[in-house]
């Protein structure tokens, strides 16, 4: 009774979104993937929002569901669960006829189950789709990866002629999309692609690097850590170029995008330890990036991996942890592993070669929080990472960040509808 309910709230949200959209015309940027909308679609509202002010909306946090998407339309910033929706919708009846959208909307589209870009879809129309890229993500409801391609692809398919399709060129899983006849296709990752980026540099602060596009290169000195990071900023590149946007304001824009809450944000904390909490989210793709750019940062202290469950992967869950275990195994001085999938993450490690006495287990983050004093040193820089349900490391972040005011602001999942679950 209460899934057909919340259907129907859904399915009504969706028409007043949709009516919106249809009456308002905004240009869309929409923006999926497996990994790195939420940055991307920051990354790109910076770019935007800088030189179109107020004109650039965006769904704010991660309202980029079926639900949530039609409520960002709607002028929404965040929605309750329970009976707090009701006053979500109440707000959102009014917004459908006060609220004045924005020209220019950036908006993540989130999916874990085949049929909901097509909802997605049927509330907006792109005029620009971007793909961040493609791998093993929510595989208990798209089943395998070309479940997953054919859910983003369709994103792709929904330009219709004069759009942009612009599309992660180092990303074998993404090179196949189909893109419509009459739409403008622009590829960005390494050499060979569209805008790539050269000379990188990655330390605990960000990463610099060249970007190279049209025969030119620019410098950027980002905050966002890890060679992967890039890409995200070199899709707002992209989209800047499509509205003439010149390169010192790209530049600016690109420089002043700050990491996102749980997402590779470097925090301070006591004993000169740094921590780099990436504790939103996690999947083999995210994991090994994240494992990546601990691997790039020259430091000299003990580098140490702190790493969760990584959900919804169906039958492919085992040999996933495996796979993060092993690139775990061959850069850390210590692996942390919990959660239901431990001794598959410790398994691929001890594969790669790292000693069983730097591999420490625990069943839940509860019990991780009463042993970890006693398992990192000072000046140790420490990789968290794991998925929301069952373990949430943000828990661990918290703990050691030891400042509730603090947690608060940087912190993911912090709002009270969390702290029940």
């Amino acid at each position: 009774m209460k899934e057909k309910i919340l259907n129907l709230i859904q399915h009504f949200l969706q028409f007043l979104a949709r009516v919106k959209v249809r009456r308002a015309k905004p240009k869309i940027i929409a923006i999926s993937g497996s990994y790195g909308k939420t940055t991307a679609k920051e990354a790109v509202f910076s770019v935007l929002s800088g030189k179109f002010g107020t004109d650039v909306g965006k769904n704010w946090g991660n309202m980029n569901s079926v639900l949530g998407l039609p409520l960002a339309i709607l002028g929404l910033r965040s929605y309750s669960f329970g009976f707090g929706l009701l006053g979500n919708i109440i707000q959102a009846k009014w917004n459908f006829l006060f609220y004045h959208l924005p020209k220019i909307l950036v908006l993540e589209l989130g999916i874990d189950k085949p049929g909901e870009m097509q909802e997605l879809l049927s509330v907006i129309t792109p005029d620009i789709a971007i793909i961040t890229g493609v791998s093993e993500t929510h595989l208990e409801g798209l089943k395998n990866l070309e479940g997953v391609k054919k859910e983003k692809n369709l994103l792709i398919e929904a330009l219709g002629k004069g759009g942009i399709a612009i599309i992660n060129g180092s990303d074998a899983n993404s090179a196949d999309l189909k893109v419509p006849e009459g739409v403008k296709k622009v590829t960005f990752g390494t050499s060979g692609a569209d805008i790539s980026a050269s000379d990188v540099q990655v330390t605990t602060s960000g990463t610099s690097f060249n970007i190279v596009m049209t025969g030119k290169k620019v410098f950027v000195n980002s905050k966002l850590i890890g060679s992967h990071s890039i890409q995200n900023l070199l899709i707002a590149t992209v989209v800047a170029n499509q509205f003439q946007i010149n390169t010192l304001e790209i530049k600016s824009a690109l420089e002043a995008v700050r990491p996102q809450n749980g997402r590779m944000n470097p925090i301070k904390i006591r004993d000169g330890m740094i921590v780099l909490d990436d504790s939103y989210n996690s999947n083999p793709k995210s994991a090994e990036e994240a494992l990546l750019a601990l691997k790039e940062i020259k430091y000299d202290g003990r580098k140490v991996a702190i790493l969760g469950n990584m959900n919804e992967l169906g039958a492919y869950e085992q040999k996933a942890h495996i796979r993060v275990g092993k690139a775990a195994g061959e850069i850390v001085g210590l692996l942390i592993v919990a959660g239901d999938n431990a001794k598959h993450l410790a398994s691929g490690a001890k594969e790669a070669g790292l000693a069983e006495d730097k591999i420490k287990s625990f069943s839940t983050s509860e019990e991780l929080i009463e042993k970890i004093d006693g398992l990192i040193k000072p000046h140790d820089l420490i990789l968290i990472k794991g998925s929301q349900n069952r373990v949430r490391l943000e828990r661990l972040v918290k703990y050691l960040v030891n400042d509730n005011e603090l947690a608060g602001k940087i912190l993911v999942r912090q709002e009270k509808k969390w702290q029940g679950k």
